[in-house]
């Protein structure tokens, strides 16, 4: 890779560490911290985690919009700004908590949506397959960075000092790499690929790819806001709730790349059918038992599906529109939003009523394996035959 290719790949990872590992997914090994110091409440860590979530839609939503897609490097500039600000604000009074969680929750969405179209675009005109698994590996090293950062900082002042000291450590990456992601389309065809587009061809494969998509993200949000809170409330399993985190982002930061080779041998459809298998199992066992291996199973089947379920279904999307990456890439993430934010408010209902997460965490898993099954049968990959084997996760 070219020193200049480089750059931009690794400035590209870091601001999907920031806006989604850091952003998104610091809250999860802060929530225990902030039950402990703060007195948050379950029905108080789910307002917050679903305030995120609907900030998440309104960005992807926005982002929609013909006039904030041309001028989309700019926007995603501002934005990532804006997580770090909203996160360090977050070591304020827990009045601004809901608020600032939803503007993080708008950022992210923005540098979501207006990054990926960048690299997977770039990376299309470069014939460069292995840029976009490097890319959403920023979301793994983020989740891990959380995981261990969190409650190092943490042990010195608490959940405030823990959100101020990751935003702290990000703007410094930021302001070292940030300016290395350009975004080199013609305005031209910036414009002409407007992420308000019609998707005239594939629409009833790309309606069952958005069904999928909105369950898988039901599925996985619920042990992604509440496994640190699930494995520190099970006295037996306490002491692996940071090391859990951790794992989460390690094997997602990682797992992308042998997905990428079951890719190649089955195809993106098959793959994703065997990542939300693979991931159904992960969810539903800590149900089962109260063990290490449970946990590291848990963590795992997580980490090791959750980007590559977004990575499979973006690819699935520029294969399906590949003049309209944006417009496709934009709807699936807006209907992933719908998906997070009702996770987690059916898992904090299902919590207060039985006093558990054990039903929720059956019910993500149950979603998930559906999703699976409904990938098998009713989506394959644009120009590539169906295929008669089942998938291999």
């Amino acid at each position: 890779m070219r020193g200049g290719d480089a750059r931009f790949v690794a400035s590209g990872t870091l601001m999907l560490a920031v806006a989604m590992g850091v952003g998104r997914f610091a809250y999860t090994p802060l929530l225990p911290v902030m039950e402990r110091d703060a007195g948050l409440s379950v029905a108080g860590a789910g307002a917050l985690a679903s305030a995120n979530l609907v900030g998440y839609l309104a960005g992807a939503s926005l982002a929609m919009h013909p006039i904030t897609h041309r001028k989309r490097l700019a926007i995603l500039r501002w934005s990532i700004a804006g997580v770090v600000v909203t996160t360090a604000l977050m070591a304020g009074t827990d009045a601004l908590w809901l608020p600032l969680r939803f503007l993080t929750g708008v950022c992210s969405g923005f540098v979501l949506v207006f990054a990926s179209s960048i690299v997977l675009e770039r990376a299309a005109r470069a014939g460069e397959p292995s840029w976009p698994p490097l890319f959403f590996s920023g979301v793994g090293l983020g989740i891990a960075f959380s995981g261990i950062a969190v409650p190092a900082l943490a042990g010195y002042g608490g959940s405030r000092t823990a959100w101020a000291g990751i935003a702290i450590l990000c703007a410094v990456a930021l302001a070292v790499m940030g300016r290395w992601f350009t975004d080199d389309a013609p305005p031209a065809s910036v414009a002409e690929a407007g992420i308000d587009a019609d998707l005239p061809r594939h629409r009833t494969m790309f309606a069952w790819l958005l069904a999928v998509y909105t369950a898988a993200a039901f599925a996985y949000v619920i042990p992604a806001t509440f496994l640190v809170a699930i494995v520190v409330h099970i006295p037996e399993l306490s002491p692996y709730a940071a090391l859990s985190w951790v794992l989460v982002g390690l094997t997602g930061a990682f797992a992308t790349f042998p997905w990428i080779r079951a890719t190649a041998r089955f195809g993106k459809a098959r793959a994703l059918a065997g990542a939300l298998g693979f991931q159904a199992i992960g969810i539903a066992a800590p149900v089962f038992s109260r063990s290490p291996v449970a946990v590291i199973l848990a963590a795992v089947a997580l980490g090791g599906t959750f980007m590559a379920i977004t990575l499979f279904a973006a690819g699935l999307g520029r294969d399906m529109f590949p003049r309209r990456t944006s417009a496709a890439v934009s709807r699936l993430t807006v209907f992933f939003s719908i998906g997070q934010i009702v996770g987690p408010v059916v898992a904090t209902q299902l919590a207060l009523r039985f006093n558990s997460y054990d039903p929720a965490l059956l019910v993500a898993a149950g979603v998930a394996a559906v999703a699976a099954v409904v990938t098998a049968v009713a989506i394959r990959e644009p120009g590539r035959p169906r295929a008669t084997a089942a998938p291999v996760p």
